[in-house]
């Protein structure tokens, strides 16, 4: 087995692999993970030069705690909401005047995320090998359709599955089920690429062998859960597809 996010070469000799061979049969990826949301960053400090960055980063803080606290509370509303909700909270905490037009253009930023470079080269290589793929998301399907359509990786993907059609936010048990449900295959068959550690955390626990996809360095955390493999790209998916266990 190579170091998690080695970059092991999927093609050529491993081309010859039978997939059969392989305990994992689907991928099941967050959104974060293929597109990079420094773009929704960069749009914020467009906007508000002076304090975009503080904004940015609160705004974020403040968002993965509401979808769970709906979750929890059974208030479930779709992303758009939950994120102009936090928006207007983070802004109002910060001082920032901001406008409803600020607001709707940058949680429409969302649907206007670029690809991470090694994407199509990685999605290319995983689709050779026979595994079927899948957003599995908090975001809604429309956004996660507008950035495929956009970057025009449209045609790697087998389903699109956001969260708003089992109203319950990840790390919530019954969003993870989405993919069991989709691939009709056993957790163990199907990998999750986690962006946040707590998403890595959850999926775990679930029982999907999961990766997490550390893009920006993020620092650890122990949850507690079943062990994780993790690297800073799709690499470290490799481990899973070739593991012995």
């Amino acid at each position: 087995m190579v170091a998690a996010g080695t970059m092991m070469p999927l093609v050529g000799a491993s081309r010859a692999a039978p997939v059969a061979s392989m305990p994992i049969k689907a991928i099941t990826f967050d959104a974060f993970p293929i597109y990079d949301p420094r773009s929704i960053f960069a749009a914020v400090e467009q906007r508000f030069p002076e304090q975009g960055q503080a904004l940015s980063k609160l705004w974020f803080t403040k968002l993965f705690p509401y979808t769970w606290l709906r979750t929890t509370a059974h208030r479930y509303v779709g992303f758009e909401v939950v994120a102009a909700q936090a928006f207007d909270a983070a802004a109002s905490t910060l001082g920032v005047a901001a406008t409803a037009a600020d607001r709707d253009a940058l949680v429409a930023a969302f649907a206007q995320m670029e690809l991470w470079p090694d994407v199509v080269e990685r999605l290319g290589e995983f689709q050779q090998l026979g595994l079927r793929l899948a957003f599995l998301s908090n975001l809604s399907e429309p956004m996660l359709r507008a950035n495929m359509r956009r970057t025009g990786v449209e045609r790697f993907f087998a389903a699109v599955l956001s969260t708003d059609r089992v109203r319950a936010f990840k790390p919530a048990p019954e969003a993870y089920q989405l993919g069991v449900e989709a691939f009709g295959l056993k957790k163990g068959e199907i990998a999750f690429a986690a962006f946040a550690a707590w998403d890595a955390a959850g999926a775990s626990w679930f029982g999907y062998p999961t990766a997490w996809v550390n893009r920006l360095g993020q620092q650890t955390e122990s949850f507690g859960a079943p062990p994780t493999l993790a690297g800073r790209d799709l690499a470290v998916l490799n481990d899973l597809l070739y593991r012995s266990d």
